[in-house]
């Protein structure tokens, strides 16, 4: 990195937690050139001496930052896309955008559903030269597997100081918010900031007609002391907050947890809570149950490509897509687009166990792309700050120092992270398979839900020329087939893109 420069104008910044890591007081006019060394998470773009214009990102993708060219040439830049648009940046929507969307519920890395737009890649340094031309400076990128590991007591005892030093670093003053849905991750969470704060423990529920997870997050409440409180959600949520919270998102998110989200940050916020903490990164860095379907594929030589193994694992669209895209799109979009972006992630030699290079696709990807973009823009929206210790640059740094054996030990995920908590949470907890929050998008678009999906998809997806109208008729009226046909998660999925499109990319300049 750069020495910085003699003279340097802060034009953008958004900043939470930022610390420099040897603990040196923090100047950003002068830590913009030591990017690196900057611990937190930031957003940041400076004017340096030659009238160059830099953007950059912290290494995991806590905050967000988008930029494109007006068309004379003039560059812009926003912490959220809106901004982007809004200052007259080209719009046209990109095919290779709207698949991935369709096929995984976000869009991955710096693209974004704008064909003009895109994000600022985390742990990236971006300079727009004179001439017009875009430079990248990689600051931190995701470290290589080492050469050797240390032994797993070793590896324990680094985690939980690891972990008990990232929660620490986040917490405010006094009292803290925190999600907890019972699961190894939210649990850890709440009971190491319970040890240094009153916690006050937001749990979601829909109702005593559906499956929740309130018996284990009830019994974590307990075991730490934490306050609980549980937040009813039902279909009138959906209708009342579905548009407000997606036109939020800089890009559409399309797990049905959104409006959830919202709610617990809105619930935070009336209790005067405004750092609301979560259990987020546990999955994507410690070998979470949503890697073992790859793992099986890779060890007994699936019939399918790994690119397209890892497209389909996200139980989206991935495989229907000849059928849901229109003709017209389908023409201008490149088959083998969508396998070109994940392809390196799934040959890169940095990671010879094909675990850690899911785990380096997921941070960058679900990370910095679906899980952290969502909660940021969600809590920018209720006027709360979300915190996610797992995601932590050190923790992040420390998942990459582990062994893939000890991620996954024989049936047991996140092997390591629940030997390193063991001690602080009941064995009930840190003994159970992951469940996950299901929401019951089945039974809703069956029910109350039905006619208001039915509305917005053939009365507004349908005439943008994206989505044939034949299968969306087909999916409303559960006549997809196969035996697992997803109908509530598609028609969220749908719903998401449709919400957005109107919320967010037909606004006014």
């Amino acid at each position: 990195m750069a020495a910085p420069t003699a003279s340097v104008d802060l034009l953008t910044l958004d900043a939470d937690a930022c610390s420099r890591d040897d603990g040196a007081p923090l100047a950003w006019a002068e830590a913009v050139g030591d990017l690196a060394r900057v611990r937190g998470a930031f957003a940041v773009a400076w004017q340096d001496a030659d009238g160059r214009v830099h953007l950059a990102r912290d290494p995991i993708g806590h905050r967000s930052m988008y930029w494109g060219v007006r068309p004379d040439g003039t560059p812009v830049w926003g912490l959220r896309l809106h901004d982007v648009l809004r200052a007259g940046v080209p719009r046209a929507l990109d095919p290779v955008g709207i698949a991935a969307f369709l096929s995984t519920a976000y869009v991955p890395g710096e693209r974004t559903l704008v064909r003009g737009v895109r994000a600022v890649p985390a742990g990236v340094e971006l300079v727009f030269e004179r001439d017009g031309r875009v430079a990248r400076r990689p600051f931190a990128a995701l470290p290589a597997s080492p050469p050797a590991f240390d032994d797993e007591e070793t590896l324990r005892a680094r985690l939980r100081a690891t972990l008990e030093d990232a929660v620490e670093r986040l917490l405010p003053d006094g009292p803290v918010a925190a999600t907890l849905s019972g699961g190894i991750d939210s649990s850890l969470v709440v009971a190491l900031a319970r040890r240094a704060r009153p916690v006050h423990a937001f749990s979601i529920t829909f109702g005593p007609e559906h499956r929740d997870e309130l018996e284990w997050s009830r019994l974590v409440a307990r075991h730490t002391g934490a306050t609980h409180e549980e937040i009813l959600v039902r279909p009138a949520d959906v209708m009342r907050l579905l548009d407000l919270t997606v036109g939020a998102l800089s890009v559409p998110n399309g797990d049905p947890l959104t409006v959830p989200n919202t709610m617990l940050f809105e619930a935070a916020r009336a209790r005067g809570l405004d750092v609301v903490l979560n259990g987020e990164g546990g999955d994507p860095c410690w070998g979470g149950p949503k890697n073992a379907p790859l793992l099986l594929s890779e060890l007994y030589g699936g019939h399918d490509a790994r690119e397209d193994a890892y497209l389909r694992s996200h139980l989206k669209l991935w495989d229907e897509l000849g059928a849901v895209l229109t003709p017209e799109l389908r023409a201008a979009l490149d088959e083998d687009a969508l396998r070109a972006l994940v392809r390196p992630w799934l040959e890169d030699a940095r990671w010879p166990s094909f675990l850690d290079r899911l785990m380096a696709i997921n941070v960058a990807w679900k990370g910095a792309g679906h899980i952290l973009p969502k909660v940021e823009h969600l809590g920018l929206r209720a006027g709360v700050r979300p915190r996610s210790p797992l995601f932590d640059r050190d923790v992040v740094r420390l998942a990459f120092a582990v062994p893939p054996d000890l991620k996954r030990h024989g049936s047991t995920e996140k092997y390591l992270l629940k030997r390193a908590v063991a001690d602080l949470l009941p064995e009930a907890i840190v003994d159970r398979p992951k469940s996950g929050m299901m929401v019951p998008v089945e039974a809703w678009f069956q029910g109350p839900l039905a006619r208001f999906a039915r509305d917005r998809l053939l009365g507004g997806l349908a005439r943008r020329g994206l989505v044939e109208r034949a299968w969306l008729e087909r999916l409303l009226d559960a006549r997809l087939g196969g035996l697992r046909p997803r109908r509530g998660v598609k028609i969220w999925l749908l719903l998401t893109l449709e919400s957005w499109l109107r919320r967010v990319y037909d606004t006014a300049p």
